[in-house]
């Protein structure tokens, strides 16, 4: 879905204007820029404390380690090339880095489709199936899982390399342009339907299917009503409460990639399938936001793991402890504070007690 896939033309009427990307020559490869620092930094600090705290290697953490290599791939294999497409007149990289650049972008997006639809499908399996998810749930089969996803991935993508190439195009003077050339009208719509449905639609119903199985089941007992052992009923709870959050934690990261991604899919099938679609800069303004959307999902992750994944944040503390020194002297002066403060009170209670006896 990248911005290389797009050849812009204006009529001969319009050729005489100015050309209109003056702002757009840096305002958005300094956007990129951005999302490339954060999300290159975000998902290496992903990776980097699953793999140095055993506790954290956890099925459901592979499958986020996977989503983040996903993302480290796609920032720099990807959102370079297409940066570049703003300030200069078009690609420059040449034939074989036109293909391989479309077919590592179009494997890193189906990746993170298919590791989505792993991670809600794991979600679901442990919250219909409780006691048979202990057994086959362990972090070897969500390695097996992620292999299979990027064999899987590079399958699905190989169709792309057909097709992709450089055209000649013009658009405020000649350009080259790195994208599709398709034998006919009907085997591109073929195309860009087989995209859209592997690479979103497909993966947003079984993700919507799975999460209605969760909310179903999450609405019954896990524990007997007529039991009444308070260790069990315990135990249920903090069970419930723990799955609940890692729940909440995916279904905001599927949420965020449906709203990031939704744009660019529906404006290259509007593209497509529009018989009068005409390439103008409303045309083109549109596309760039859309294209800005689904590359700022790539530094999106760390952040909704930071801030909703509580083992996360333990496992940031104990990696960079020097980064929270300050907000522990904080806390523990406030818990000083808070104790004197209990301490106080009771004596208080006592004496009124007293009295009133």
């Amino acid at each position: 879905m990248g911005e290389q896939r797009q050849r812009w033309e204006v009529s001969e009427e319009e050729d005489g204007e100015q050309h209109p990307f003056l702002t757009d020559a840096w305002l958005v490869p300094l956007f990129f820029s951005l999302i490339m620092l954060v999300g290159l930094v975000g998902n290496s600090l992903v990776i980097y404390v699953i793999s140095k705290h055993r506790q954290m290697r956890t099925a459901t953490n592979f499958y986020i380690a996977n989503l983040a290599a996903t993302d480290i791939i796609f920032l720099v294999c990807c959102v370079p090339f297409t940066a570049t497409l703003y300030p200069l007149p078009g690609w420059i990289f040449g034939n074989f880095m036109c293909k391989f650049v479309a077919f590592l972008q179009q494997v890193t997006v189906q990746a993170t489709c298919i590791t989505l639809t792993a991670m809600s499908g794991d979600r679901c399996y442990i919250t219909v199936y409780p006691l048979k998810s202990l057994r086959h749930r362990t972090p070897r089969v969500a390695m097996i899982v992620s292999v299979c996803i990027w064999i899987g991935s590079l399958i699905l993508s190989t169709p792309i390399l057909m097709y992709q190439r450089i055209e000649e195009g013009y658009w405020y003077g000649p350009r080259q342009y790195c994208m599709e050339r398709f034998p006919s009208k009907t085997h591109e719509r073929a195309f860009i339907l087989y995209q859209f449905i592997a690479a979103y639609l497909l993966p947003v119903l079984t993700i919507s299917f799975c999460y209605s199985m969760m909310v179903k089941r999450m609405g019954q007992p896990t524990v007997e009503p007529g039991d009444n052992n308070y260790q069990v009923n315990l135990l249920s709870e903090r069970t419930i409460s723990i799955r609940s959050k890692v729940s909440k934690m995916v279904v905001v990261i599927v949420l965020l990639f449906a709203l990031c991604w939704g744009p660019i899919q529906i404006f290259v099938l509007f593209q497509s399938f529009y018989p009068n679609f005409r390439a103008t800069y409303a045309t083109y303004k549109i596309k760039t936001w859309a294209n800005c959307m689904s590359y700022a999902n790539s530094s999106i992750n760390p952040i909704v793991y930071g801030f909703m994944g509580a083992s996360f944040q333990k496992s940031f503390r104990k990696t960079f402890p020097f980064l929270y020194r300050h907000k522990v002297r904080d806390s523990s002066m406030a818990s000083r504070t808070a104790n004197a403060e209990i301490k106080f009170v009771p004596a208080e209670e006592g004496n009124n007690n007293h009295d009133a006896n």
